[in-house]
């Protein structure tokens, strides 16, 4: 489960602060789905990176599996991620050799065990 309370997220560009995301709480229960919609600009990239733990310049708190993750350091949210999250990148930057199946195996090895592993029905081969 992921749980944010009050996500905030800002942008500092000289003396000004932009913020992207204000006072966001959310909360997303294993197995389910979810989609994020919104204007270009809206801060839909910023809360996926904020979620994937590639962006630690936020604040709140925030769950992932019942662990504090805003109580960790760096390196320990790095792991968890590592170990935990598997993101497909707008621009994805496939392997034209490699089948679909090849392209999960692949991030199997890199250390996405658990997400690559919830994979061997989806019918890729």
């Amino acid at each position: 489960m992921i749980e944010r309370r009050n996500l905030e997220r800002s942008y500092k560009t000289g003396h000004t602060e932009t913020w992207v995301l204000r006072r966001i709480n959310l909360t997303i229960r294993e197995g389910e789905f979810v989609t994020v919609m919104g204007p270009s600009g809206a801060g839909k990239s910023s809360l996926l990176n904020v979620l994937a733990m590639l962006d630690d310049q936020w604040r709140g708190e925030f769950y992932f599996a019942d662990q504090a993750v805003h109580a960790m350091n760096r390196k320990q949210r790095a792991e968890l991620a590592r170990r935990r999250i598997g993101m497909v990148f707008q621009s994805y930057h496939l392997l034209d050799d490699l089948t679909v199946g090849e392209h999960r195996s692949a991030s199997f090895v890199q250390g996405h065990s658990e997400v690559a592993a919830a994979g061997p029905g989806c019918g890729c081969t």
